[in-house]
């Protein structure tokens, strides 16, 4: 008799189930989809939407192995994930190994732990239509929303980009909040507050501590300009200060909810810089299994990570209930299990992402584990544990301080606040202080020199009693800093799929996607390594999108796609009418769409004469011409300057993605050693060059020296690309090529004309990486290095005094 054939998506997941199931089974993996829509469109509209489904290119292998397994298998059963994606899997599976999708075996495991594993194979159940009918309905709508506004885009704007359903909300998203960013005017006001201390007896330790202006006169006080800043500044100084009123309350905090999919990413994206998609595969993996080196085999770490649910199982919530109360103690553990609402609308169809085991602590299985794997794991384990811990207590104390003329005239009212931890609660895990959930709160705030701000209640105070004298303590003494509100910040990975989520746009499995695709094209850039800004193109797919009043942009019909994909997978809606109804009206919005005119701007004159074209040419065709002005123009490479004898006469300049590239050449101070006239620098399509001034009859050009000698023979280090595509750019001698010379001096990293606090260098380098750049000594025996946005003379003292003390030692 032939063995059960166990179907799922990964070779990692085959390995760890086949060694619960043992020899009766055979564990095959698909290795993700097998079929798919073709490259063309493959929905027939006419006929019900019907799908044109093909093998995967790729998959031919797999696929045969498959069939070869399920002719000799006593049984099939389809172990794909247990969500929508995994049901189309299976789907397609039953029709290649089957025939017959009604009678396949479909298993589910929400963990891949034995019991999970055996108790799944256990319980096998038919396949789900109105799971994969969701599936279907949402790559159908994708299909064709990406096929057709694809091409709007192409006959509006420039061929081969691209538009996506659900991506380009997402990009709309991040334009709008650009354009908020553009908007913004900045407010002046300041912040006013003065460092005080009890006046001690006897020579007694004065405790500082700080307050801020909170009212003048008894009525609330906002300093928004410099004049009554140093006004109230003035007064403070000379005023004398008692404490007014001290308040005391208990103030508790409450844990947060285990994981579910975007708080993991969001938490994975602010606190270990990991992106969307790097932390779903780092989560796969822990899903699947690893190999902690006993038992025969891997062991499934992390309960499925594709859910919007914060449901735990009762047996779980027993595990770790007992595991808190062995570990930190009965203190710590509330009376009942913590119980958390999952967000409106969530499918609850998995649990929230926790351990599958309480046995296996991250200090236990962290030799097991890669870094990356080990730091989700951790943050996994830890937010599970202290989910169900009590909550953190805090003794508030608010402290009104009065500061009175000594004439008794003008009156303020100062505010401190401080607050002590008195049962750590959940923050035993979290630490002690009110550390800042990303993934829940904003990110820590900071004011406009990007120094951290302490959070409201932070400060310790020492023990103060009403009616008692304070004085100034200098210094600071008053302070009065001058601050002005920031605009919005551009999203990042965790705050957009923090957006998505609140808007109710996509699901748990499509974040990591949506937020992949958005940076796949040339419609966003990341500024510092993390926050997204739209491109010039990328603005314009989204005008020309939203002025064609196409509804999948509003993000609130996006969002309610989503609740009627819901519905189809509820069973209470079918496929055919979801589709029918939104096709009809987007094909009507989409044809009145393709009557207006284009969407890239209008060439733009400069007033700067084409040096190409004209009397002045060596080209008898453009010497023909009367004289060109180069026009400002716009392709979906980013804005070049271009003759307006265009095609005839087809001189260009390069002026960047975003057109800020200088319109007209700029003087070098530089003579050509060809003909002896001035060279001009210009800009081209990889990046700006010296240009002999008698061009077209000089054509001699050459790199931009970059103001740094070269230190083996004098001569001017400039950058060198690549002939060959692929090449890496490299930092080379000007003389290179001299015949006479032929200096090969040569450096992988941009030399900076500054020399070196530490050692007396002649040039520095960039170093480091692209989110964390640094400069640094070329001699790497030195050792000198500073950030990028830090002056050169707040690092040489420093390092001087090393050296000094390093030349004492010796």
């Amino acid at each position: 008799m032939g063995k059960t054939l166990v179907v799922v998506e990964s070779p990692a997941k085959a390995k760890t189930i086949k060694k619960y199931l043992g020899s009766g089974y055979e564990v095959l993996a698909s290795k993700g989809h097998v079929k798919d829509l073709p490259k063309k469109m493959g929905v027939d509209i006419e006929k019900g939407f019907q799908e044109t489904y093909e093998i995967v290119p790729g998959k031919e292998k797999v696929l045969a192995e498959l069939k070869s397994a399920a002719r000799d298998a006593a049984d099939i059963l389809l172990a794909t994930d247990p969500d929508r994606e995994g049901e189309a899997i299976a789907w397609h599976l039953a029709e290649e190994l089957t025939g017959k999708p009604n009678k396949a075996k479909r298993v589910e495991f929400n963990e891949i732990t034995k019991n999970a594993v055996q108790k799944g194979v256990a319980s096998p159940r038919t396949l789900d239509k109105h799971l994969y009918d969701a599936q279907r309905a949402r790559r159908v709508l994708d299909r064709i929303v990406g096929y057709d506004v694809s091409a709007l885009v192409w006959s509006k704007l420039a061929f081969g980009l691209s538009a996506g359903r659900v991506q380009s909300v997402a990009l709309r998203l991040i334009v709008d909040r650009e354009r908020e960013i553009e908007a913004f005017v900045p407010d002046e006001y300041w912040n006013v507050g003065a460092q005080l201390a009890k006046t001690e007896k006897n020579g007694g330790k004065k405790q500082p501590f700080f307050a801020r202006l909170a009212q003048q006169d008894g009525k609330k006080i906002e300093v928004k300009d410099g004049e009554t800043a140093a006004r109230v500044k003035r007064d403070l100084e000379s005023f004398a200060y008692r404490v007014a009123k001290i308040g005391k309350s208990e103030r508790k905090r409450r844990p947060y909810a285990p994981y579910t999919t975007s708080k993991l990413q969001q938490d994975a994206v602010n606190r270990l810089g990991f992106g969307a998609k790097r932390t779903m595969q780092v989560a796969q993996g822990l899903y699947e299994g690893i190999d902690l080196g006993k038992d025969g085999g891997a062991v499934g770490l992390i309960t499925y990570m594709r859910t919007d649910s914060t449901r735990v199982s009762p047996d779980a919530l027993a595990a770790v209930r007992e595991y808190i109360e062995q570990r930190y103690g009965k203190s710590t553990l509330p009376p009942e299990p913590n119980v958390f609402k999952s967000k409106k609308g969530a499918q609850d169809a998995h649990e929230a992402i926790r351990p599958t085991s309480l046995e296996h602590t991250p200090e236990a299985v962290r030799k097991h584990l890669k870094d990356e794997q080990f730091k989700i794991y951790k943050l996994i384990w830890d937010r599970f544990v202290a989910s169900q811990m009590k909550d953190a207590i805090f003794d508030q104390t608010s402290v009104d301080i009065e500061a009175m003329a000594r004439d008794n005239g003008a009156l303020y009212m100062l505010r401190a606040s401080g607050r002590v931890l008195k049962l750590a609660g959940w923050l035993e895990i979290y630490g002690t202080t009110d550390s800042t959930q990303a993934g829940d709160n904003d990110e820590a705030k900071t004011d406009g020199d990007n120094a951290k701000e302490p959070e409201e209640g932070e400060a310790t105070l020492p023990e103060l009693t009403e009616g008692e004298s304070l004085e100034l303590t200098t210094p600071p003494g008053v302070i009065a800093e001058q601050k002005f509100t920031q605009p919005p910040p551009r999203y990042n990975e965790g705050s957009l799929v923090r957006e998505l989520e609140e808007r109710g746009i996509g699901r748990p499995s499509t974040y990591a996607e949506i937020i992949s695709k958005v940076q796949a094209r040339d419609y966003v850039e990341k500024v510092d390594g993390r926050s997204f800004r739209p491109t010039v193109l990328g603005k314009m797919v989204v005008d020309g999108l939203v002025g064609s009043n196409l509804d999948f942009m509003d993000p609130t019909f996006t969002s309610s796609m989503e609740l009627e994909l819901d519905a189809v997978e509820a069973g209470s809606e079918e496929r055919i009418d979801l589709l029918s109804r939104f096709y009809k009206k987007f094909r009507e919005q989409l044809d009145k769409s393709k009557k207006g005119k284009r969407w890239n701007p209008e060439p733009e004159p400069t007033g700067e004469t084409c040096d190409a074209c004209g009397p002045q040419s060596d080209n008898e065709k453009l010497r023909a011409l009367a004289p060109g002005e180069m026009m400002k123009r716009w392709s979906k490479k980013g804005w070049f300057l271009g003759c307006s004898n265009y095609p005839k006469c087809k001189n260009t300049r390069d002026l960047g993605p975003d057109g800020t590239g200088a319109a007209k050449p700029r003087e070098a101070g530089v003579d050509c050693d060809k003909c002896g006239k001035p060279m001009i620098i210009r800009s081209g399509r990889f990046g700006e060059f010296l240009a002999c001034t008698g061009y077209p009859q000089c054509k001699n050009a050459r790199p931009v020296p970059l103001g740094v000698a070269c230190p083996k023979c004098g001569g001017d280090l400039i950058e060198v690309r690549p002939k060959k595509k692929g090449g890496k750019t490299f930092y080379g001698c000007s003389r290179y090529n001299d015949e006479t010379v032929k200096c090969d001096f040569k450096l992988w990293q941009k030399p900076i004309a500054e020399p070196c606090p530490a050692c007396g260098a002649k040039f520095l380098v960039m170093a480091g990486t692209k989110t964390k750049p640094m400069i640094a000594c070329a001699d790497k025996e030195c050792g000198y290095k500073r950030s990028v946005d830090q002056p050169a003379s707040a690092s040489a003292h420093g390092h001087a005094d090393e050296h000094a003390a390093a030349a004492m030692h010796a």
